[in-house]
């Protein structure tokens, strides 16, 4: 399919990325923005539906660049074309890779997704840098946990940069989006996941407990943790550390935990 250009910023396509950008509440729910060669990788990987691209002028020199236009163009996908300001003004990346792209990614309810026998469950609950979220989902996926759920008040992981955080990874793996904490602590009651809620200072430490039967790991908020009595109840885990030092970043400590339960699921029985 040949490309279609695009000049005016008043193009139907280019008003849905700007929405999409901003996450607008006129934006369609269901629609993502895929920005970079990697992410729009994904996305065909993971088999979703692409509404459409568009690429910067001069995009498709490289080799990783002629390999997504051909699967693209093997997918019969609508492809657009348009200058540098054009693009950058609907890109908040200082390099940007010339490629933004439109994916259909449904809203999934919790009662929808089916995460298996013996799951591990990344729970998000008040993180707000898009960034955090994004490199925890793409943690998530890495060490072979089956879904994502976050609790309201939580940053979307529809949001540009935390899907660009996650490298993608937001396609391959089901995230469930605003929860109220009595529906995800049900959830878990219902299938005999045990809940840990991460603590920087209390709790046992994370490679004393047993993480190979169905687990939830619960993160909170950057600076505060998880705030609200409706999670005191939960058994605290903690990753220890040298005297004096506060705290992990929030991703930092979510990949520790999270491969710790991988290491364990993965060792020889």
């Amino acid at each position: 399919m040949p490309f279609t250009e695009i000049t005016s910023k008043a193009n139907p396509f280019v008003k849905k990325l700007r929405l999409a950008a901003l996450q607008s509440r006129r934006a369609p729910a269901h629609l993502v923005l895929a920005e970079g060669i990697r992410v729009l990788e994904e996305a065909i990987a993971a088999g979703r539906e692409i509404e459409g691209v568009m690429f910067s002028e001069g995009f498709g020199g490289g080799r990783r660049e002629k390999a997504l236009l051909a699967r693209l163009r093997a997918e019969d996908i609508q492809l657009y074309s348009a200058g540098e300001a054009l693009m950058k003004s609907l890109s908040d990346v200082v390099s940007p890779q010339g490629v933004l792209g439109l994916v259909r990614v449904p809203v999934l309810a919790l009662g929808a997704v089916s995460p298996g026998g013996n799951p591990l469950i990344l729970c998000a609950s008040g993180i707000q840098d898009p960034g955090n979220l994004g490199a925890l989902v793409r943690t998530a996926a890495a060490a072979d946990a089956r879904m994502v759920c976050t609790i309201a008040g939580t940053v979307s992981a529809r949001n540009p940069k935390c899907v660009r955080s996650s490298a993608g990874m937001f396609f391959r793996i089901p995230v469930i989006e605003d929860l109220r904490p009595e529906d995800l602590l049900e959830f878990c009651k219902s299938r005999s996941v045990r809940a840990f809620r991460a603590d920087a200072r209390a709790g046992e430490a994370y490679n004393n407990l047993d993480l190979t039967q169905a687990t939830a790991i619960l993160l909170g908020n950057e600076s505060r943790g998880l705030a609200g009595p409706e999670w005191s109840a939960l058994p605290a885990i903690r990753v220890p550390m040298s005297p004096g030092v506060e705290s992990l970043n929030v991703a930092a400590a979510g990949a520790i935990l999270l491969f710790e339960a991988f290491r364990q699921r993965s060792a020889p029985r």
